[in-house]
């Protein structure tokens, strides 16, 4: 329950989000430095590595998906995906 003057709990500190961002930019910042797209791509293409990029790549799949009934008993099932990660 809210009370005016209580002490935020929970959620993200800016200390927080300033780590989570560092960390990204570590990340991004060792990504293109071993290659980038092109690395990773031949990294996945490599039968031993395949599986291991689809469970990474299905991570990145919206995960809100929207089911409305229609009259004639079918269900149609929109699922919005941003445009970038269909290119392959």
């Amino acid at each position: 329950m809210f009370v005016k003057g209580h002490k935020k709990f929970g959620g993200w500190t800016s200390e927080s989000k300033e780590r989570r961002r560092r960390v990204s930019d570590m990340f991004y910042n060792v990504y293109h430095g071993i290659g980038g797209d092109e690395a990773f791509a031949k990294w996945a293409s490599k039968e031993e590595n395949r599986g291991q990029f689809y469970k990474m790549y299905s991570k990145q799949l919206p995960r809100k998906v929207t089911v409305s009934g229609s009259e004639d008993n079918t269900t149609p099932i929109n699922i919005n995906v941003h445009p970038d990660l269909l290119k392959v």
